[in-house]
């Protein structure tokens, strides 16, 4: 199969199974939203600030590093598995150990044993990690989808029949561990490759190779975790658990939007770029073309969010969250923009300029950490919109120092990428509110904006960002071709 074949395929299958998280997530916030308090989700936020850091530990930033190598021994891949098992295994005890000093520091004392439990996902990711990113090196999206899926459903079923048992915050801490859990039970089940076989052996100088270069990628990733969670640091580190909880549920709603999207595209992009990587022009039709699908998918999704934040706010967080709606429109913005970014990960490491990404990713955490200090001033608001004015200027600035030196892409070339997706998202949002602003219900109005702005975004599309609209329509083509 061609590589544009391969990547169709791809795309499919990462899309089906998007799909279905995306829907198991939003119904596991539709629910939880109505049986958890806002200080059980603050509390969470806080556990998981740590976990995305610690984590990050556990894969020493190999994995991407066994996608961009054209060949790995067997023994490397035997050593890399063990060494990772080892370092999830070990990682698990010492955020135990660690547990209430940490709880400490972030200001509640009870976050302790849920931080203690949460560790646990540490080992349960290792032991699973590397099946999945050679399954993910061979293009194999379609048994990584179905695991996923499956993984997602049963652990969204857990967390609501806890929550509705009166877990409370440990309703989600169940969820994180049989998410990772199951998502490495199924990947040894039905993503094993007789490429290679796991077997007692283990050579530290097999595996040296590849750790120097994950150590940068390692690096970066640090660097990326810091500059996603620095705002949720600041934030329940001066305004407490419960105000966290306010700040942080609309956030995650929208970022789980742009985690969902964003590996319908980047994470076929990934091995792709690796693929082509000593071409340059392959390499920038690749990149652009990574960037103009990915805001063509999430800016209207975020556009409507925004437009919608009240109705959306009181349909899905529940009557509680009215006051988060104003967040969750100005995080929709937020998305939007560091959405952009995304695919610039996927240039990085398929290219394997891990020095690269280290360098750019230090700059961003250093300052969206500036940035989200001093807009803390004014308020949880203003850490949201000092952020969300942080991410519209940089992905401005991505340009001259990473795209054009990497691409050779244009100036013009670059931001008409995402200026389209973005004027045809205005016209739509705009449209939808006039549509929708007689109706007084609040699902009828979504419903009726969601269905006039969706139309003038595909006809705004039709005019302004022609190629993604027959993009689409050869892949849904194709799926009825092959139904």
């Amino acid at each position: 199969m061609t590589i544009k074949g391969r990547a169709v395929a791809a795309v499919r299958w990462t899309s089906f199974a998007t799909a279905g998280r995306v829907l198991l997530q939003t119904l596991q916030i539709f629910v939880l939203a109505r049986l958890l308090t806002q200080h059980d989700f603050g509390l969470m936020a806080m556990v998981l600030t740590v976990t995305a850091f610690v984590q990050l530990f556990a894969d020493l930033g190999v994995s991407s590093v066994i996608i961009h190598s054209r060949t790995i021994s067997d023994g490397a891949l035997t050593t890399l598995y063990w060494l990772n098992v080892a370092i999830g295994a070990a990682l698990a005890g010492i955020v135990a150990a660690a547990s209430p000093a940490l709880a400490g520091f972030l200001g509640d004392p009870r976050a302790a044993l849920p931080l203690a439990l949460s560790g646990l996902s540490f080992l349960f990711l290792a032991l699973g990690q590397q099946i999945k990113v050679l399954a993910e090196k061979r293009l194999e999206f379609r048994t990584i989808a179905i695991v996923e899926l499956c993984s997602a459903a049963i652990s969204t079923l857990a967390a609501i029949i806890l929550a509705w048992n009166g877990a409370g915050v440990y309703a989600l801490v169940a969820a994180i561990l049989l998410l990772s859990g199951g998502n490495s039970l199924f990947y040894w089940i039905f993503a094993r490759s007789d490429d290679w076989h796991l077997r007692a052996y283990f050579r530290f100088a097999d595996a040296r190779p590849y750790l120097g270069s994950g150590m940068y990628l390692l690096g970066a990733s640090l660097a990326n975790t810091a500059a996603v969670q620095i705002d949720i640091l600041i934030v329940g580190r001066l305004l407490g658990s419960t105000m966290l909880g306010i700040y942080s549920v609309p956030r995650e709603l929208c970022l789980k939007v742009m985690m969902a999207t964003n590996p319908i595209i980047t994470r076929v992009g990934t091995p792709l770029l690796a693929e082509v990587q000593h071409d340059k022009g392959r390499i920038r039709n690749v990149y652009l073309t990574t960037l103009a699908m990915t805001s063509a998918i999430n800016f209207p999704i975020y556009g409507f969010i925004a437009a919608f934040r009240q109705d959306v706010a009181l349909i899905a967080l529940g009557p509680r969250w009215g006051d988060a709606a104003d967040l969750l429109g100005m995080f929709a913005l937020w998305g939007m923009f560091r959405s952009l970014g995304n695919p610039v990960g996927s240039l990085l490491y398929g290219t394997g300029k891990s020095k690269v990404a280290l360098i750019q990713s230090l700059s961003v955490a250093v300052a969206l950490a500036i940035t989200a200090a001093i807009s803390a001033h004014w308020g949880a608001m203003g850490v949201a919109v000092g952020i969300t004015i942080f991410y519209a200027v940089f992905a401005i600035a991505l340009w001259a120092g990473v795209i054009r030196p990497l691409t050779g892409a244009g100036f013009v070339e670059y931001n008409v990428q995402w200026l389209r997706p973005l004027v045809a998202t205005a016209a739509a949002a705009a449209v939808g509110l006039f549509v929708a602003m007689p109706i007084t219900d609040h699902f009828i109005r979504i419903v009726a904006g969601g269905i006039a702005g969706g139309l003038v975004y595909l006809g705004s599309s039709w005019f302004l960002n022609r190629r993604w609209v027959l993009s689409m329509m050869a892949l849904v083509s194709r799926r009825r071709a092959e139904a």
